[in-house]
């Protein structure tokens, strides 16, 4: 589904410019209604696929203190080194390179993810 094919990179190109638009899951009470658009440059050097760009997307949730509804911009830039040949273990478990192919939903997740904000107010209280 967003999965971007890298084998012609891996094997001598210079560099890949991906553009997609993919869909987060809700995560702890803040859900994603729009898709988040992912733009990445890739290129293969010295073994390692270096991964950069941004991850951007419209996020919802309700304020901690009175629950009113909140919506609010989540940007992630993106600087990952990648390890093709899986000899080192970067992500574990939630690896998003297999093989010849970046899984750019997967990565989109985790940098989205990592960039919320620890709580949640609406503007009445952003002040305090």
């Amino acid at each position: 589904m967003h999965k971007v094919e890298i084998g012609g990179l891996l094997s001598g190109g210079r560099s890949m410019d991906v553009e997609d638009e993919v869909p987060i899951e809700p995560f702890e009470g803040i859900a994603f209604e729009e898709p988040a658009r992912v733009r990445l440059t890739m290129r293969y050097a010295q073994g390692w696929l270096e991964v950069r760009g941004s991850v951007q997307a419209r996020a919802a949730a309700a304020c901690d203190i009175c629950l009113e509804p909140v919506e609010f911009d989540v940007r992630a830039d993106v600087e990952e080194r990648l390890d093709p040949s899986g000899d080192r273990e970067l992500f574990g478990e939630s690896n998003v390179l297999a093989g010849s192919r970046l899984d750019v939903a997967d990565l989109a997740q985790q940098v989205l993810l990592s960039a919320l904000p620890m709580g949640v107010r609406c503007e009445q209280h952003t002040t305090e």
